[in-house]
């Protein structure tokens, strides 16, 4: 009997793996087709070139973002979106919370939106979920959560950053929360990374707020999330406890003057730029490999260039899919800023790019590799000195295919020269790339033998990467 019940377990154990190698893995090598509805879906109305009255500022420096954050949380009076891939450990993190549920205290509406696997509400943080669920003016959800019977999903990640406060204020870029990306002190493993602040005066006018606040809507509201059940009786406690000692840590940062709580000087908005248009580019909400609408949104833009393609990102992918999507003009510099071998904190990601490096290079790429202090982790395009992109998009097949991801697609000279000025200050601490580039830090040596290794079998994973 005990062997029939061990060969029976045996069985649907192997045909589980089976099942996940088939629908987590192979299903997504199949030949890619799209209609052009589906591949226009969330393009209308984002890429207008309608006048506004939106502002922007480059919050590039981690913690004057945190800062700025904090800020317009400070300031709420009605409603606050948050919407994050992840909350990560630390004390900006455990502040930035407290400031959400004092706005939550003074009967503001705050709706928190994080992954279904990342989120990293465990640990110190476990108790967030239990606090935010006996809030009556909190709630909380989760896109995507596991699940088992549908592997299938679990690619699909929430990977947009978006902060909305009464569609007076947004913020959008590649910072999750967290000491890696917003302390004043920085960690060990910090990361340089760029937010986009959205000011808009005038609530009557158009503004991409309101494309940022419908996406969000649709986000929330969407089958694929989950709403987080409020908590048992006996669960209460807890989470009645953790908002005290939430509420303790920020006041006691408010009376010991922490930089990180204090409001800021209204000077601060008087450095914001008037666009001439901001437009709010997504991803559309579906599964497996989805419409590359940004990616499209992107090289359609780029096929248009005059003189200059500047690209920031943590590292590059592009995949024979997306390339189908590209067209370079030889007489347009395209211009690659991305980690070195001895930077980057993401060896699988970055072995996908090793293998493409060379490639990217014969296309016309000048590239340029960033040899620290830290790493780089914003995403950003700037074209003719003109257009600017700010988000969460990478330049990976991941992005392009199944993520859902958010950017600012901003119209301003005058913006575009700030985003470049910063970009240009890490392309001064690279090292540009040529066939013969090498490694002689020995300190990397490992590191470097491992990625170039694991860049040999990154076809085995690239598309996910």
């Amino acid at each position: 009997m005990m062997l029939m019940l061990k060969g029976v377990l045996l069985t649907a154990i192997l045909l589980y793996i089976s099942y996940v190698f088939f629908t987590a893995y192979l299903l997504f090598f199949l030949p890619l087709s799209y209609k052009q509805e589906d591949s226009d879906l969330h393009t209308t109305s984002k890429t207008q070139d309608f006048a506004n009255q939106d502002h922007v500022l480059l919050l590039e420096n981690g913690f004057e973002s945190g800062r700025t954050r904090m800020q317009i949380i400070q300031e709420a009076k009605t409603s606050i979106d948050f919407v994050s891939y992840s909350v990560q450990k630390g004390q900006t993190s455990h502040l930035f919370l407290a400031a959400l549920f004092e706005a939550a205290d003074r009967g503001v509406h705050v709706r928190v939106l994080l992954d279904g696997l990342f989120h990293n509400l465990h640990g110190d943080l476990k108790e967030v979920k239990k606090a935010i669920a006996v809030h009556p003016n909190m709630e909380l959800r989760y896109f995507e959560p596991f699940r088992p019977f549908k592997p299938w999903s679990w690619h699909n990640r929430l990977h947009d950053k978006l902060l909305l406060v009464d569609e007076t204020y947004g913020i959008i870029g590649g910072r999750n929360i967290g000491d890696k990306y917003l302390s004043e002190a920085p960690p060990k493993d910090y990361v340089l990374d760029r937010d986009v602040l959205i000011y808009h005066k005038d609530n009557q006018s158009k503004s991409s707020l309101q494309e940022m606040k419908a996406y969000t809507n649709e986000l929330w509201n969407h089958p694929f999330t989950q709403v987080e059940k409020k908590n048992k009786s006996k669960d209460q406690r807890a989470g009645l406890a953790f908002q005290q000692d939430l509420n303790d840590t920020y006041q006691k940062a408010k009376n010991d003057h922490v930089p990180f709580v204090q409001p800021l000087s209204q000077e601060w908005k008087n450095k914001a730029i008037k666009a001439e248009h901001v437009s709010f580019l997504s991803n559309p909400l579906t599964r497996l490999n989805k419409p590359p609408t940004m990616w499209k949104t992107f090289t359609k833009l780029a096929s248009e260039a005059e003189s200059k393609v500047y690209i920031q990102t943590p590292y590059a992918i592009p995949t024979k899919q997306m390339n189908k999507y590209v067209e370079m003009d030889s007489t347009v510099s395209w211009v690659l800023l991305t980690n070195s071998i001895q930077q980057t904190p993401n060896p699988m990601a970055y072995s996908g790019y090793l293998s493409k490096r060379e490639a990217l290079s014969d296309s016309g790429f000048t590239i340029s590799e960033y040899q620290g202090p830290h790493s780089i982790h914003a995403k950003s395009f700037v074209i003719d000195d003109q257009m600017s992109m700010v988000g969460s998009f990478n330049l990976d097949a991941r992005s392009s295919f199944l993520n859902t991801e958010s950017a600012v697609l901003i119209n301003s000279a005058a913006f575009a020269n700030k985003l470049t000025v910063e970009m240009d200050k890490k392309a001064s601490k690279s090292n540009p790339f040529s066939k013969d580039t090498s490694t002689n830090d020995h300190e990397h040596v490992v590191k470097a033998l491992a990625i170039k290794a694991l860049s040999k079998l990154s076809f085995l994973w690239r598309i996910f990467l």
